[in-house]
């Protein structure tokens, strides 16, 4: 394997993206993590040649890359507010907009033990993130998906959050009759004909089944909301992400559904309606 400095290695990785359309970034941001060096650290170290073993990982990534396959799926991991979290192909990549919601939430966590449900928990980031924030809360996470659950539970592993349960369900489905004090849900809520518009590596390798909803991307806020009442205390909080051009309609399955709920949209960093937080009007 020919010998290669570090900045020789991000010049030809760079250059054999750009002719394939792809974003030169992920290579970079592949070299940092496999390297641990940050940015300032890659350019005082610019010169020296890249080790063997982190040389082959970087090939095989660029190769990767190339597929369209996200970064964070060759590394086998993401981070969400500041913690490492694993993921594979059976669970969505973590999003800002995401952390932006849990800030809120635990910015506004009550000072007492919690009863939570995370709704279609995914990787696991928002249920853990909560149990490692406030370790008296008792937290239930559930998703569908088998595969899903699988890499969730492994993130709980490595943190040792034993105050977080999991449960194969669809919504509500295998939930006991209970009132918890706190449910989140990031649903799936890009429409199905959206899917030509979105990228290759979201389309090619992040799954459907967290991703897509029937009913133009609504199906889930009018499933959720037609059976949150059965599931939330009296003065419990609902907080829920939706897509940025989705307010009017989700505003209007409240209307319908929950005439008695208050209902907060909250924007993100960008400006754009991202999140909500609905409680029962007292």
């Amino acid at each position: 394997m020919e010998k290669l400095s570090y900045s020789n290695a991000l010049k030809r990785a760079f250059s054999v993206l750009k002719s394939q359309n792809k974003f030169p970034e992920d290579a970079q941001y592949l070299m940092e993590e496999l390297s641990g060096f940050n940015y300032t650290q890659l350019q005082l170290h610019r010169n020296d040649e890249v080790p063997h073993d982190i040389m082959r990982k970087f090939r095989d990534g660029l190769m990767r890359l190339g597929m369209d396959e996200p970064v964070q799926y060759i590394l086998g991991y993401a981070y969400f507010m500041n913690r490492n979290f694993s993921v594979n192909e059976n669970v969505l990549i973590p999003r800002n907009d995401t952390e932006e919601m849990v800030q809120q939430i635990i910015d506004e966590h009550p000072k007492k033990n919690l009863s939570i449900c995370d709704i279609g928990t995914g990787s696991g980031i928002i249920a853990i993130t909560l149990g490692i924030e406030f370790p008296e809360d008792n937290i239930l996470a559930t998703d569908i998906s088998k595969g899903a659950l699988q890499v969730a539970r492994l993130n709980a592993d490595n943190y040792q959050t034993n105050n977080v349960f999991f449960k194969q369900s669809d919504l509500f489905k295998n939930i006991e009759s209970q009132k918890f004090d706190l449910v989140v849900s990031n649903p799936p809520y890009i429409a199905e004909d959206e899917k030509k518009d979105m990228d290759p590596s979201v389309i090619k390798f992040e799954p459907d089944l967290a991703l897509y909803g029937k009913d133009n991307g609504l199906e889930f806020y009018e499933n959720i909301t037609q059976q949150i009442d059965n599931y939330l205390s009296d003065d419990g909080i609902l907080y829920m992400e939706f897509g940025f051009r989705q307010k009017n309609a989700i505003k209007a399955i409240f209307r319908d559904n929950l005439p008695n709920y208050v209902v907060e949209f909250h924007k993100d960093i960008s400006g754009n309606y991202r999140y909500l937080k609905a409680k029962k009007e007292m």
